[in-house]
């Protein structure tokens, strides 16, 4: 599977954003403050898992039709995945 532009942008993000929590750790920010940095990682990378499992459906159940399959089991792997990832 490939990754688009917009996914390794997202992921380039969460990056960044969990540097600046390792920062605000050594400059002994207040814990709120960190807290809610981290919050906003884990938002940023559950967004980039929902369009990976999204991305990586589309074209598993293209395959599935091709291959003269209904695609089920795909689906079900992609609803398995994001629930893990909750």
């Amino acid at each position: 599977m490939e990754y688009n532009v917009k996914i390794v942008n997202r992921l380039k993000r969460s990056d960044g954003q969990l540097h600046g929590v390792l920062n605000m750790i050594e400059e002994g920010r207040d814990c709120a403050a960190i807290v809610t940095q981290l919050s906003a990682v884990r938002a940023s990378l559950d967004r980039a898992i929902s369009l990976i499992v999204a991305e990586n459906l589309v074209e598993c159940v293209q395959e599935s039709i091709e291959e003269g399959s209904t695609g089920e089991e795909s689906i079900q792997q992609a609803i398995g995945l994001l629930m893990k990832s909750r």
